[in-house]
C-alpha cells in the first residue's frame, strides 16, 4: 500500500470540567514527562495510583474507546477534553461519563463509530473500511492502552488475535496488507469448503436431504440403478393403454375367478366321490361256495346234504344282496359323473371367459394404475436428481478444495517474490530498529525479520523483533521501545507524530537503559518533530540523577516535566480526589 496524504497528529492537552483535575499540557515537540514524586516522609504514603496510567485511559476515552463502566459509576457528571492537532488544525474531542455512547469533535456530536471513521481517514488514510484495521487498533500502537500491553512488544492489545495483530503491524511497517488479507480469505474459504464437505459427507441431516434415509450406498451404483429403473418405468408408461371400462372388466374377471374357484372345488369333491364309489364296486365275497367245499374236502370232513343246502341258500342270498348294492352304487356313480361332466363343461366355458377378460386387462390399464406409474417415475427421478446433486456437490467441494490449496501455493510463490521486491523496505525497518537497539547493547545482533509464512493458516508473514539474548524484562522493555519507535519513524501509512509510554515500560530496566531511552527520544523528537510522552516514578528519577550529568538531567528531565503528581494529598493526584477506579476493562 502506498503512502497517502496523511496528516500530522499530535497531542496538545488533556483537561476536564472539574477544577480538581490537573490539566496536562504536552510539549508540542520533544519529550513530555508526567512525574510521580514522593514529597512526604510518611512511608505509608505512596506515589502509586496518583493517575499516571489513568491519563492514558482518559486519552483513549477521548479518542472513542469503548464504554468504561467505572467512569459512569464513579465519575458522574465529569467531562473530559482532549486537544490534538492534525495537519496544523486543532481539534477538541469531548466525552461525558454519563453518556458515553456519543462524543463531540469541535462541538459536533457524533457516534463513536463516526468519530473512529473520521480519525481513521485523517490519521491513517483509511478511507474504505477494512475489517480489523481501525483507528482504535492503530492508535493503540502509539499509546499502549493497558498494563498487559507491555507484556510483549507485539501485545499492543492483549485480546487481539494473531491475524488482526499481523494486519495492523504489517500496515504500519509498510507491507502490502492485500497479501495479508488474501491469505486470511483463502484460509477462511478453505475452512468453509472443508466444513461444507464434511457436512455433505458426514452430517446425517445433510445426507438425509440428498440420500434416501441418509443411506450410505455407493452413489455411482445407486445412480445406475435408478437410471435403469426410470428407463423401465418410462417404457411401461409409453406402452400403457388406458381402458375406460377397465374397472368394470376387472370386476367381472374377479367375479368369474371366484365362480370358477367354487366350480373347481365342487368338481374336486365329486371326483373324490366317484373314485370312492369305484373302489366300492370292486369289493367281492371273501370266500365262494366251491372254495368252502374244497376246504372241507381237504379237511376230510363229509358235509351232510343239509349243510350243503344251507350253504347254497346263504350264497344265493348274499349274491342277491350284492347285486342290489352294485346296482345302487352304479346308479350313484353315474349321477356323480353326470354332475362332474356338467361342472367341467361350465369350468371350460367360464375359463375361456376368464382368459378373455385377463388378456384384455393385461393389454390395457386403469387410469389409477397409470397415475401410480407416473408418480413412481417422478419419485425415482427426484431421487436420481438428489443423488446426482449430491455427487456434483462432492465433486465441486473437492475441486474447490484443491483450487484453494493451489491458490495457497501460488500466493506462497508470489509472496517470496514480493519480499524480494521490497527488500529495501525490509532493510530500512531492520536498520531503524538496529540503529535504536545498538545504542543499548553494543555488539548484539538485532532487527525486525519479515518472513513468508508458508503454513496453511491465516498469517501471511512472520514478523519478529529480535535482540540477541532477548530474555528478561529489561531486554523486553528495550525491544518494545525500539519496535514502537520503528513504527513511528517509518511513517508508513500514518503521520502520527507521538508515542505515549507508561512507566511500566521502564519499571524493570537498568537506569542506564532508561537514560538511553530518554536520550534517543529527545534527539529523535528534535530531529523529526516528534512527541514522546512518558510517565515516570520518583524511584526511577533518583537513579537517573545518578546516571546523567547535571546538564543532561536538566535537559531530559527537569525541562521536559509537564505535570507532577505526588503523595502530599488527594488533591495532588490527577483527578484531585481519591477514587479506586477499575478502568482497565473497556
Amino acid at each position: 500500500m502506498q503512502k497517502g496524504n496523511y496528516t500530522d497528529m499530535k497531542l496538545l492537552k488533556l483537561s476536564a470540567n472539574k477544577e480538581s483535575f490537573h490539566t496536562i499540557s504536552f510539549n508540542k515537540t520533544g519529550v513530555s514527562l508526567i512525574v510521580a514524586k514522593k514529597r512526604t516522609e510518611n512511608e505509608r504514603d505512596t506515589y502509586n495510583s496518583v493517575g499516571k496510567s489513568l491519563s492514558i485511559a482518559l486519552i483513549h476515552f477521548c479518542l472513542a474507546s469503548n464504554k468504561i463502566p467505572a467512569f459512569e459509576e464513579q465519575l458522574a457528571d465529569w467531562e473530559f477534553y482532549l486537544d490534538f492537532e492534525i495537519n496544523g488544525k486543532e481539534y477538541t474531542s469531548k466525552r461525558r461519563t454519563n453518556n458515553q455512547t456519543v462524543i463531540f469533535l469541535n462541538d459536533v456530536e457524533m457516534t463513536l463509530a463516526d468519530f473512529r471513521t473520521n480519525l481513521a481517514d485523517k490519521a491513517f488514510g483509511i478511507a474504505t473500511p477494512v475489517n480489523y484495521l481501525t483507528f482504535r487498533t492503530l492508535i493503540s500502537r502509539f499509546i499502549r492502552p493497558k498494563r498487559s500491553s507491555y507484556d510483549l512488544y507485539s501485545d499492543f492489545i492483549k485480546e487481539e488475535e494473531d491475524y488482526p495483530r499481523l494486519l495492523n503491524n504489517s500496515y504500519l511497517l509498510g507491507l502490502d496488507i492485500r497479501k495479508v488479507i488474501k491469505k486470511c480469505e483463502l484460509k477462511e474459504e478453505f475452512d468453509l469448503v472443508k466444513d461444507i464437505g464434511a457436512k455433505i459427507q458426514k452430517d446425517p441431516v445433510m445426507k438425509s436431504f440428498f440420500l434416501k434415509d441418509g443411506a450410505s450406498e455407493n452413489v455411482e451404483i445407486k445412480i445406475v440403478e435408478l437410471e435403469r429403473k426410470i428407463s423401465r418405468l418410462q417404457a411401461n408408461i409409453d406402452g400403457f393403454v388406458i381402458a375406460e371400462d377397465y374397472n368394470e372388466i376387472k370386476k367381472d374377471a374377479d367375479s368369474i375367478s371366484n365362480y370358477l374357484r367354487d366350480l373347481r372345488n365342487q368338481a374336486a369333491k365329486i371326483r373324490i366321490a366317484v373314485e370312492s364309489l369305484g373302489k366300492s364296486l370292486k369289493v367281492k365275497p371273501d370266500i365262494t361256495h366251491e372254495q368252502l367245499k374244497d376246504f372241507y374236502a381237504q379237511a376230510q370232513i363229509q358235509l351232510s346234504d343239509m349243510v350243503v343246502k344251507k350253504i347254497e341258500d346263504v350264497e344265493a342270498f348274499n349274491a342277491k344282496i350284492l347285486d342290489n348294492r352294485t346296482v345302487g352304487l352304479l346308479r350313484e356313480k353315474r349321477n356323480f359323473e353326470n354332475q362332474l361332466s356338467e361342472i367341467e363343461s361350465k369350468i371350460t366355458h367360464w375359463g375361456h371367459l376368464e382368459d378373455e377378460k385377463l388378456q384384455y386387462l393385461n393389454s390395457h390399464g386403469a387410469l389409477d394404475d397409470y397415475t401410480q406409474l407416473t408418480n413412481l417415475l417422478a419419485e425415482n427421478k427426484m431421487n436420481l436428481l438428489k443423488f446426482q446433486q449430491y455427487k456434483q456437490l462432492v465433486k465441486e467441494y473437492k475441486t474447490r478444495q484443491e483450487e484453494v490449496k493451489k491458490n495457497f501455493a501460488d500466493e506462497n510463490i508470489a509472496t517470496v517474490k514480493y519480499l524480494s521486491d521490497i527488500e529495501p523496505l525490509v532493510k530500512k525497518n531492520i536498520l531503524i530498529f538496529q540503529t535504536l537497539s545498538e545504542q543499548f547493547y553494543e555488539g548484539k545482533s538485532s532487527g525486525i525479520t519479515i518472513e513468508n509464512n508458508e503454513k496453511q493458516n491465516k498469517l501471511r508473514f512472520d514478523i519478529k523483533a529480535k535482540i540477541e539474548d532477548d530474555t528478561g524484562d529489561g531486554v523486553n522493555g528495550v525491544r518494545t521501545f525500539c519496535f514502537d519507535w520503528t513504527l513511528l519513524k517509518g511513517q508508513y501509512n500514518h503521520n502520527v507524530k507521538f508515542i505515549f509510554h507508561d512507566s511500566r515500560l521502564i519499571s524493570e530496566n537498568d537506569p542506564r537503559q532508561v537514560a538511553t531511552m530518554l536520550k534517543i527520544a529527545y534527539h529523535e523528537c528534535q530531529k523529526n518533530d516528534f512527541q514522546y510522552i512518558l510517565s515516570i516514578n520518583q524511584s526511577t528519577l533518583d537513579l537517573l540523577q545518578k546516571e546523567l550529568s547535571e546538564e543532561e538531567y536538566k535537559t531530559l528531565v527537569v525541562d521536559t516535566e509537564v505535570l507532577e503528581l505526588n503523595d502530599i494529598s488527594d488533591e495532588h493526584k490527577l483527578l484531585g480526589i481519591q477514587l479506586d477506579l477499575n478502568y482497565t476493562k473497556e
